[in-house]
């Protein structure tokens, strides 16, 4: 099952990237009408026009490209970083073994960027979350974002929104 891509997405989620720092921001979805529906999105933000008159927003878009599959995804990253990533996902589930944000943050924060040899790669998903399927993929995973309420409450956060709160714990001052 796969979500459509969502213009709102595509413009926060490349805000937050840009705004933590990230080297990169990755769409991928199957659909071929989706990747062509993207690839229109940016390629405006990527004209000249828009770099005159929205220019905050041009860099941040630059940091997004559509993809097909996460092989993809894995495939730029080794060849921007020499390595393939250590993929750590997200999910509103809570799943076994899932890591707290703090103890990712201290263990980033403990070794030196220059450093660290592996890139990250940090997978939202949206609708019904990441496949299992995808499971094999993944190093480690993040404990669900929950709100005051816990576990117990309300717990339904749109992916930008999810995007934001986990970057700003991850790597915000």
């Amino acid at each position: 099952m796969t979500t459509a891509v969502t213009n709102l997405d595509i413009h926060d989620i490349a805000r937050s990237a840009r705004t933590y720092g990230l080297k990169g921001y990755f769409l991928v979805t199957p659909i071929a009408l989706q990747r062509e529906l993207v690839g229109k999105i940016l390629g405006h933000w990527r004209e000249e026009r828009a770099r005159e008159y929205h220019p905050d927003r041009v860099e941040a878009l630059s940091l997004a490209q559509v993809v097909e599959d996460f092989e993809a995804v894995k495939a730029e990253i080794k060849a921007r970083h020499g390595q393939e990533p250590e993929v750590i996902l997200t999910d509103a589930r809570p799943l076994p073994n899932s890591i707290r944000y703090s103890d990712l943050r201290r263990e980033l924060e403990s070794s030196e960027p220059q450093k660290r040899t592996r890139p990250l790669a940090l997978v939202f998903g949206t609708g019904w979350g990441v496949s299992e399927v995808f499971h094999p993929e993944v190093h480690r995973i993040l404990v669900p974002v929950y709100g005051p309420e816990g576990k117990e409450g309300y717990n339904h956060l749109s992916v930008r929104a999810a995007v934001a709160i986990i970057l700003d714990r991850l790597f915000g001052t």
